[in-house]
């Protein structure tokens, strides 16, 4: 009887210990903390952070990356988890909006499945579709719809079609005719090894693709510079020193380092004096300043973590429910049928959900 419960203690001290960060590189906590504080000067009194419910659920999971609590990040009393309860609409217009919303709810400990009234794991499903294995067309947003998904929940068609979508350079399209990029590159590598579906053929591939675009700063540019030799951004630099994180490499070692300079390093060159991030350096131009995005992306980088930062609990619903009946214009109002709450139907491609550079040099939405 002894040995089955030492057995049984051994196994549990091991996934205890396994449960426990594992940083490839000290987490950089003096400038996550600046950039919080920063971002915090861009909250508004609902809770919102820059008027965006992307950057508002970037803050959270960037929160609890570094450790820090939502519950500290408030204005009037608001964080940014009452505003993805109050502007729920917004956060789930496609099924990239609501893996990042869903990643958020989880990553604070809350349950996906009754947030805001809604569940929004069946909101999630309504968005797959069985033919494609997609949940969206546009790549990017499809990895983050199977990185919100609880672990052995994605089906194998959808990480068949992610893995099938990988170009002869080794890079994913941000959307067919686009070109590949390293952020849907990144991205769409931390899905599928969150989803178990990364090979060691197309993880090679796509760390060549990477090795193609690192700049001798040691950040990586967005794609092919259309004016050479173009130049690394603080978003491509924190997306892919998270799927180098999440496929086991160290982003400050030795196959990664130009002379001194690595991607940490060149991504802690786009910091502010007030803590913010920019997509231009600060010394770059007189009129050069931070912005949202560029902040928020680099959080989880800055934790030395990658998505997501907390794994999605639950169970994923089977299907997406019908659509219910509309009531028959003869109806009185007595015998008018109750409609029965269903899940969202299956959305229409649209704009980008959350921050993607454009293949020119500028921001992300």
């Amino acid at each position: 009887m002894k040995r089955p419960l030492a057995a049984l203690a051994a196994a549990a001290l091991a996934a205890l210990a396994s449960a426990q960060p594992i940083y490839a590189f000290p987490p950089q906590t003096s400038a996550a903390a600046d950039a919080v504080a920063w971002l915090h000067t861009q909250q508004a009194a609902d809770g919102t952070v820059a008027n965006n419910a992307s950057r508002t659920e970037e803050t959270v999971w960037g929160l609890i990356a570094n450790k820090l609590a939502v519950a500290d990040f408030a204005t009037s009393g608001k964080t940014p988890i009452d505003s993805m309860r109050t502007h729920l609409a917004d956060e789930e217009r496609s099924a990239g909006n609501i893996g990042s919303l869903v990643m958020a709810v989880s990553a604070a400990g809350l349950d996906p499945t009754t947030f805001g009234g809604h569940n929004l794991l069946q909101d999630l499903q309504c968005t797959y579709n069985v033919q494609t294995g997609g949940y969206n067309t546009q790549l990017f947003n499809d990895a983050l719809a199977v990185l919100a998904l609880p672990a052995g929940a994605t089906p194998e068609k959808a990480k068949a079609f992610l893995a099938s979508q990988q170009q002869a350079d080794g890079g994913w399209e941000f959307q067919a005719g686009f070109g590949t990029d390293t952020n849907t590159t990144a991205l769409v590598l931390m899905a599928l090894v969150s989803s178990d579906g990364l090979t060691s053929t197309v993880k090679e591939k796509a760390l060549a693709y990477f090795k193609l675009h690192q700049k001798p700063t040691g950040g990586f540019e967005y794609s092919a510079p259309f004016a050479p030799p173009g130049d690394s951004d603080p978003n491509s630099d924190a997306l892919v020193i998270e799927a180098l994180l999440a496929t086991g490499e160290n982003p400050t070692g030795v196959a990664w380092s130009i002379s001194d300079h690595n991607p940490v390093t060149d991504l802690l060159t786009f910091r502010y004096e007030n803590g913010g991030f920019g997509f231009n350096r600060p010394d770059s131009s007189a009129t050069a300043a931070p912005d949202a995005a560029s902040t928020t992306q680099a959080l989880p980088a800055l934790a030395s973590a990658y998505l997501p930062v907390k794994r999605t609990t639950g169970v994923m619903p089977p299907s997406c429910p019908a659509a219910a009946p509309t009531p028959s214009p003869a109806a009185t109002p007595q015998d008018t049928p109750v409609p029965v709450p269903t899940g969202l139907p299956a959305p229409t491609p649209t704009p980008t959900p959350v921050p993607a550079p454009t293949p020119t040099p500028a921001a992300t939405p």
